[in-house]
């Protein structure tokens, strides 16, 4: 969110880092700069060549059934083909339905299975390569994913890449997306199953790997342009921004930003290679009664700025934590999205989250990513800078360690190395030009990456835990454009301020109960977001990882210091 000082601050910035880039240009010369794009289709819907698992009669991929009421998905108590391929994967699928349970939300014993395709899900890869230094950044249509996990992961894909590539790095990020199939195991059918489906697992670490190395197999030298964008300067992305039931402070990242790849020789020449868009909301327009597979609004971002400008689109869900689009929850009063409007319909989902709106607002947000590409600037590059760090947190979420015992959650990363309660994962930062990349394992929210002392609620002094401010990622980000890429390399739920932290109530009977907001008699909601973060010290631990990796000496942060020896960077 850009205040007016921000602005003439920028404005200045330009000027300053214009002429550093000529200055570079003449004494270090131009290093070059290649880029390969790859996608590939990973609807779990339909003739694959590359599945090799059961599709029910609806086209559907999952155990075949007898459909006894013929309403195109299976139903407790219907007779089906228990494929032992998925119980060798994992044993949790002996005598359990595995199909494609729809991720995202309520939790275990959603039930919400797949009846039918709207349009693609895809995985997505970019490798970026400059002297010397490849490394390939991917994007899935999904919930979300693990760096490991057991039989699956990240890791597993990179087992399947040939190391004659020479990728570096790997990044993998999850779009978040609601409409997609559950791929950590919190929504399947009945609260005592999960919604994994070993082999489509299975398989999407084959694509992810196929499309990485059809990408880096086809490599073309291109120039880089950066921008963005926001409310003020793009009236479309005014209002599509919502806080969970209203969860105070009213703060969002507004900022939408981009990078695009234009090629510089052959056929190539003077073409968009690939769009690289970076925004902050829940991808989730079409609410939870869509039983239909589509990957919400970044597919039309996506379509709408190969429309425009060739090439491939690729969306990356950035700090998006109690960031929801407009109409989720009820919150929000915007109705008119691309022209046309949108009236809400009370009590009737079907007619108000459209898959006309859906597309409506996800042309917004490309039109708001096409102004920014015409205001992008070129940014010379001189390599590409990567760094790195572990993370480990307590996996302190009671609700999350009964569902791993019960085998319901996917094991998460870290915890078979680690041997006990705790997680970890990895924290990259990535330097190429004008440009600067840091990852978050979850839904991060705003005001943990913009600094929580400045973007704190201050509607409550009464809710404060007391526990120090998480040091600021944003400010110590040295380039002109700041890109954060959520959900990436692991999702790992919310990453809460540490000071409005309220742990869930937890009972193997009751289950998990959402905790009381200190000023709920003012109409504050319960804090939702904590049922659904594996640690209380997410927020913490990765900032102060995050801004260690940048260069700051997080030593003398009281939120980096109050952290256990074993969690601090």
């Amino acid at each position: 969110m850009l205040v007016p000082s921000e602005v003439r601050l920028r404005q200045l910035l330009q000027v300053i880092s214009i002429c550093l880039c000529i200055t570079q240009t003449v004494h270090a010369g131009t290093v070059s700069v290649k880029v390969g794009v790859a996608k590939i289709a990973i609807t779990p819907y339909g003739p694959n060549p590359d599945w090799h698992g059961p599709v029910t009669v609806s086209g559907i991929w999952g155990e075949r059934f007898t459909d006894a009421n013929n309403n195109d998905r299976w139903d407790a108590g219907e007779p089906f083909v228990d494929d032992d391929r998925n119980n060798a994967l994992d044993p949790h699928s002996k005598d359990k339905y595995d199909g494609i349970y729809l991720a995202g939300f309520g939790g275990p014993g959603e039930d919400r299975l797949a009846t039918g395709r709207h349009d693609d899900l895809w995985v997505r890869a970019l490798v970026l390569d400059s002297d010397g230094t490849r490394i390939a950044i991917v994007s899935l249509d999904l919930i979300g994913y693990y760096q490991r996990s057991g039989y699956y992961g990240v890791d597993e894909a990179r087992k399947l890449l040939d190391p004659g590539l020479g990728i570096r790095e790997l990044l993998v990020a999850s779009t978040h997306n609601h409409e997609g199939p559950d791929t950590i195991g919190l929504w399947g059918g009945t609260a005592n199953s999960d919604g994994k489906f070993p082999l489509y697992l299975h398989f999407i670490d084959h694509e992810i790997a196929k499309a990485v190395s059809l990408a880096a197999r086809s490599v073309v030298p291109v120039r880089m342009k950066l921008g963005a964008t926001g409310p003020q300067l793009s009236p479309a992305l005014q209002n599509l921004q919502t806080r969970t039931a209203g969860r105070p402070p009213k703060f969002f990242d507004e900022e939408l930003r981009v990078m695009q790849f234009i090629g510089t020789e052959g056929e190539k020449k003077h073409k968009a290679v690939a769009t690289l868009i970076n925004w902050n909301t829940h991808p989730e327009s079409l609410e939870d009664e869509n039983t239909l597979l589509t990957s919400d609004f970044p597919g039309a971002v996506r379509e709408a700025i190969e429309q425009k400008f060739g090439g491939l689109a690729i969306y990356i869900s950035g700090d998006l934590g109690a960031v929801e689009i407009v109409g989720d929850n009820g919150q929000g009063t915007r109705t008119r999205f691309h022209g046309r409007d949108f009236p809400v319909t009370k009590d009737n989902k079907s007619k108000t989250f459209t898959f006309e709106r859906m597309q409506a607002i996800g042309h917004d947000v490309a039109d708001a990513a096409g102004e920014a590409i015409a205001r992008a600037e070129w940014s010379s590059v001189t390599g590409i800078e990567t760094k790195k760090a572990d993370m480990r947190v307590p996996l302190d979420n009671l609700g999350f360690q009964s569902l791993l015992a019960k085998g319901i959650l996917g094991r998460m990363p870290g915890m078979d190395a680690l041997g006990g309660p705790d997680v970890m994962s990895t924290v990259h930062v990535i330097r190429i030009g004008d440009a600067q990349i840091v990852t978050a394992p979850g839904e991060l929210f705003p005001e943990v990456f913009y600094g929580v002392k400045k973007y704190s609620r201050r509607d409550c002094p009464k809710a404060n835990s007391g526990r120090p401010a998480e040091p600021s990622v944003f400010s110590a980000m040295t380039a002109k454009y700041k890109f954060v890429f959520g959900l990436c390399p692991d999702e790992l739920g919310y990453i809460v301020p540490g000071y409005d932290f309220r742990p869930p109530i937890f009972d193997e009977k009751g289950g998990v109960k959402e905790a009381d907001d200190a000023c709920m008699a003012d109409g504050v909601p319960t804090h939702y977001h904590e049922t659904n973060s594996a640690s209380s010290q997410l927020a913490p631990v990765w900032a102060c990882t995050a801004a260690r990796l940048l260069g700051e000496n997080t030593s003398q942060e009281p939120a980096c210091a109050a952290l256990p020896l074993k969690a601090r960077p």
